[in-house]
């Protein structure tokens, strides 16, 4: 496991959306899609609803992550 994935998704969450994520960690778009991607793959689980906008954690998700406050100290792994 990539902890850096880890604070993607987190981010992700929080953001709610690709692009600002992508923003606020200094990478691109699209690596911030793949490494979400890698991440569902390795836990065989949909994370993100991709087809909400902005974006929703999808409710499976909830074994993984609670959804995290401002600080982002609800991770449950």
């Amino acid at each position: 496991m990539n902890l850096k994935r880890i604070k993607y998704f987190i981010d992700l969450v929080e953001c709610r959306n690709f692009t600002e994520t992508a923003k606020k960690n200094f990478v691109s778009q699209t690596t911030i899609s793949q490494q979400i991607a890698s991440l569902e793959n390795e836990f065989n689980i949909q994370l993100i609803d991709r087809k909400q906008i902005p974006i929703e954690p999808t409710k499976r998700d909830g074994c993984f992550m609670q959804r995290p406050s401002c600080s982002g100290s609800n991770i449950i792994i």
